[in-house]
């Protein structure tokens, strides 16, 4: 090897030594960077008629297992529909209350059943009967609260997926950017890994909202696809479509041949969970579906269900002889009598008859003597108060649409439909922490794979430290033997 020749390799050995220290101190500096992966210098030996002369940097990579990556992103989307569908039965499991709760719907019943108790010893008790009437009012009102809940956590998944679906198509023109500019930069020697850790990290949230694949293209650049396949990004990028509809009146269902409730499409394909071929099964925008397409109004058809029940239970001549066999009883449909084709949002309707109302000018002396009484009756006769108490007590077969089974007195009902409740609550606890502990053992087995050894790069230092100081050596041997020749 000539002089010229080992001074040549030893400059570009100082050269790739000096980038992979700039670029080891970097994997140092960001080892605690969210979405940064680890870089290695790429290099290769020059061969000149089969002698090495020296290196050359061809570019900088990123130590990433695509794989690993893939099935971590996976595992966050169904993480993140889990979770979406436990905080809603969190939320109505916390309103609802439990047994034995101070509120709450069952808590309301005992309130009523109670106080009809209480009053059908002493009918002549004007305490008793106003408290009698107060605890009919404050459970018509909890009715309506629990309405007002169902319904709000229908409107506001509208809105989440509204907001997730612009999340999404930002985050694809944002990646179609990217592909650009990474595209610009292939085989330079400056390297694509920022702007690929910029990606991945658009991909990891875009992955939590809807599961997708990304395959790689020429150039450095992906495609994007829904799990199902439905493409996203190509060279264009194919926004998710989706309409709010703000307020959601009682009874709104999803129709994919139009209404009020929008579906999500792409290029007019149903992205609608459980619409087709193409529909979500995961991600939060799956969660919010189930949450504005099922979870809520099931809730919501269950109360209207038991408002029926309790509209039913205090109606007919049987339970008050003063009225009559098609007129409302103690509990009506904004003052109506029940109407079983018109069912949809009863819960929020529920009212006391204002004959015993006093803020409407009724008395509630009319739970003793009857809704139709003309005129004041024995002032210790419970006959009536007995049949309003038996008539919700008797146990009776559960109502279709309550979810429940059996015979149940209206006070179990309460009680059942909070169990219910309750149990849909422990079982998604338990789906979303059983997710989550996958999703969490994927991103430490990601970061372990892709992340920074903070101690390994230490050591890659010392090695780096001891090349440089030998192409150093070759070079100062070079030069020291010029200067010998030159004084020759």
């Amino acid at each position: 090897m000539t002089l010229s020749s080992a001074l040549s390799a030893a400059n570009s050995g100082l050269a790739a030594t000096s980038r992979q220290a700039s670029i080891t101190a970097n994997n140092i500096t960001n080892a605690s960077t969210p979405g940064f992966v680890r870089r290695e210098l790429v290099v290769k030996e020059n061969i000149l008629n089969g002698t090495g002369h020296g290196v050359s940097i061809l570019s900088v990579k990123r130590t990433q297992d695509i794989a690993l990556s893939r099935e971590k992103r996976l595992a966050s989307g169904a993480a993140a529909k889990a979770d979406v569908i436990s905080k809603a039965y969190n939320d109505l499991n916390r309103e609802m209350g439990l047994p034995g709760d101070s509120f709450g719907l069952f808590k309301s019943y005992q309130s009523v059943e109670t106080s009809l108790r209480e009053l059908a010893i002493t009918p002549e008790s004007f305490a008793n009967q106003n408290a009698a009437f107060n605890s009919l009012n404050a459970l018509t009102a909890q009715f309506g609260e629990l309405h007002r809940v169902g319904l709000i956590q229908r409107e506001n998944a509208d809105n989440a997926i509204a907001r997730s679906v612009r999340d999404v198509n930002e985050g694809l023109h944002k990646i179609a950017e990217l592909n650009e500019q990474i595209s610009g930069l292939i085989g330079s020697t400056e390297g694509t890994a920022a702007l690929e850790d910029e990606r991945q990290i658009i991909l990891d949230k875009i992955s939590q909202i809807i599961p997708i694949k990304d395959i790689p293209k020429g150039n450095g650049q992906i495609e994007i696809t829904t799990q199902e396949g439905l493409f996203l990004l190509t060279g264009n990028v194919h926004e998710l479509e989706f309409s709010p509809a703000g307020v959601i009146p009682a009874g709104a269902t999803y129709d994919p041949s139009g209404g009020l409730l929008s579906g999500l499409t792409v290029d007019g394909q149903n992205l609608t969970p459980g619409q087709g071929s193409f529909s979500l099964n995961s991600g939060q925008l799956a969660g919010y579906f189930e949450v504005r397409d099922q979870i809520a109004p099931n809730f919501l058809s269950q109360l209207d269900t038991l408002a029926a029940d309790l509209i039913n239970r205090f109606s007919g001549s049987t339970v008050d002889p003063t009225n009559g066999a098609t007129s409302p009883g103690i509990f009506t449909d904004n003052g109506s009598a029940l109407d079983l084709a018109n069912v949809d949002g009863l819960s929020a309707r529920l009212s006391v008859n204002a004959a015993i109302d006093p803020n409407l000018g009724g008395t509630p002396t009319r739970l003793r003597d009857g809704i139709g009484a003309a005129t004041t009756g024995p002032v210790s006769n419970a006959e009536i108060l007995n049949n309003l108490l038996d008539a919700f007590t008797n146990s009776e077969l559960a109502p279709t649409g309550s979810g429940l089974l059996g015979n149940h007195t209206s006070t179990e009902l309460a009680a059942g439909l909070s169990s219910l409740i309750g149990e849909a609550r422990v079982h998604s606890d338990a789906v979303a922490a059983s997710t989550l502990s996958r999703a969490t053992v994927l991103a430490d087995a990601e970061l372990s794979q892709n992340g920074v050894d903070t101690d390994a790069e230490m050591q890659t230092l010392l090695l780096i430290e001891q090349a440089y100081a030998a192409n150093a050596r070759v070079i100062q041997t070079v030069g020291d033997m010029l200067d010998i020749l030159m004084s020759i």
